[in-house]
């Protein structure tokens, strides 16, 4: 302050973690209170990057695919371009997309045919939906660093899929990615203004299309988000707004339209029509989508699988995992966003009730078909609702106990056990794949060592195969295919 000449000057503590800062005027920083050096995106996105090294490094070189390879085949004998697009079925025809874009990253390094490029890639697919999810709760819950960070560390390990870490699902990561990034804007629309609300949900368009001509699930999640973000951050939308945030539907329309057209006048994929469940009744399709949401959730009975792994190895990557998000944790509860004083409970709720009501939209594609209980593939869209659901359960609990500096270590010590379970979970699933495809390599192996050369229109017959260890998973197209790559023309 200064008086008649004078000047008056309150000096602040320095913290030996960071400098102290005052960003924002309206909201002082306390004494002793200091901003981190590393900023809280940096330390998430470095966090789940040191946490998929442990539960999929381990198989990147060793790892690859033995069935779902009409892709890589299809790279092999297309032109380029033209790979890029799943010419069989239009309303997918955007499937291929990473296939193809994994397929030239190899040739361009020399290592053309090798699925090392495709567990890259599909890592760094995996890994951004973790750092998506959490901008997308930043965005929502501002003045909150744990949330975030617990729900994309949650995302990273959500296992209960069987097929969760093989790479046959690379376009599933694929469409999340475009899922997340539609989903981001659409908050921007909500926050900005009126001109930059028309550029985000133009931009949207863009990703909606890429996402729903990759796969049709996320629809339900895509129709219901503006009502469901303007709910959590009580917007109310003047008119203007409210037009522009209309045509976000324009895609799904679309897809709609042309998806009834097809279905409807010409008839759907003989091969998606005969994956369709025989029973439509009430009771059915109710009990199969409670099945999927409750064990979406609970970590703790997600099932075991056998692989080709000692419980040793688990364990000790697990551990690591755990150990990873243990020294983020120490990074996250030190910076100036943990205190819950600037989180208002309504908002938690609201994001909680969203978080539920995306999860039993995440299921409604996948209770169409006759396999709704198999754990295959129907789980994989589910991470990222169920993460904001058990994030938020987490840091609503943490919130009651009555020290306020204890919260964010209590948020940790009990997001601990779903990040344990679900590295385990996540380990076992691979080393079960990496099992699965030395069978097949082993097989198609012996088979060209065996009969070297071939002319072309060869006729090859593998007899002898053992029911329990089929390296072509019981269905011809897949010899066919390995065939075809182990002898391209």
């Amino acid at each position: 302050t200064r008086r008649r000449g004078c000047v008056n000057l309150t000096l602040r503590p320095i913290s030996s973690f960071g400098a102290t800062v005052n960003r924002n005027a309206t909201e002082p920083i306390q004494p002793g209170q200091s901003i981190p050096i590393l900023p809280l995106a940096f330390v998430a996105g470095l966090t789940y990057f040191l946490m998929l090294l442990f539960i999929w490094g381990p198989f990147a070189m060793t790892s690859g695919m033995g069935w779902e390879t009409y892709y890589t085949v299809n790279s092999e004998t297309a032109s380029l371009w033209r790979n890029f697009l799943y010419t069989p079925d239009p309303m997918r025809i955007h499937a291929g997309n990473f296939y193809e874009l994994a397929y030239v990253l190899g040739g361009w390094v020399g290592a053309r045919g090798s699925f090392v490029p495709y567990q890259i890639l599909y890592a760094t697919l995996w890994w951004a939906r973790s750092f998506l999810g959490f901008l997308l709760i930043r965005r929502l819950i501002p003045k909150s660093a744990v949330l975030p960070f617990i729900t994309g560390a949650i995302m990273l390990v959500h296992a209960p899929d069987f097929l969760i870490g093989w790479l046959g699902q690379l376009h599933q990561f694929g469409y999340f990615l475009w899922l997340l990034i539609a989903l981001n804007l659409l908050v921007g629309a909500l926050e900005c203004t009126i001109l930059r609300a028309a550029i985000f949900v133009a931009a949207g368009w863009l990703f909606q299309y890429l996402c729903l001509w990759t796969y049709e699930a996320p629809l339900p999640i895509i129709l219901v988000a503006p009502v469901a973000f303007a709910f959590v951050l009580k917007r109310k939308l003047d008119r203007s707004r409210a037009s522009i945030l209309a045509f976000w539907y324009v895609p799904s329309v679309i897809y709609l339209y042309l998806s009834y057209q097809r279905y409807v006048h010409m008839g759907g994929s003989g091969y998606q029509l005969g994956l369709m469940r025989k029973s439509f009744a009430v009771a059915d399709i109710l009990s199969d989508w409670i099945f999927n949401v409750r064990y979406s959730l609970s970590f703790w009975s997600w099932q075991k699988v056998a692989g080709d792994m000692e419980p040793a190895q688990v364990f000790a990557l697990g551990a690591g995992t755990l150990v990873v998000f243990a020294a983020a944790a120490f990074l996250v509860g030190r910076h100036p966003d943990k205190r819950w004083e600037g989180v208002r409970d309504g908002r938690l709720w609201r994001l909680l009730c969203v978080g539920f009501v995306f999860l039993l939209l995440s299921f409604p594609v996948q209770l169409l078909l006759a396999g709704a209980r198999e754990l295959r593939r129907t789980q994989l869209l589910s991470a990222i609702a169920a993460a904001i659901v058990l994030g938020c359960l987490v840091y609503l609990i943490a919130g009651w106990i009555p020290p306020k500096a204890l919260r964010p270590g209590a948020a940790f010590l009990l997001v601990a056990p779903i990040i344990w379970f679900g590295a385990c979970r996540v380990i076992e699933r691979q080393a079960s794949h990496r099992a699965q495809w030395n069978y097949h390599l082993t097989a198609m192996s012996d088979l060209v060592r065996g009969i070297g050369r071939l002319k072309d229109g060869t006729v090859v017959v593998m007899t002898n195969i053992p029911r329990d260890r089929d390296p072509f998973y019981a269905y011809a197209f897949w010899f066919n295919n390995a065939l075809r790559l182990a002898y391209p023309r």
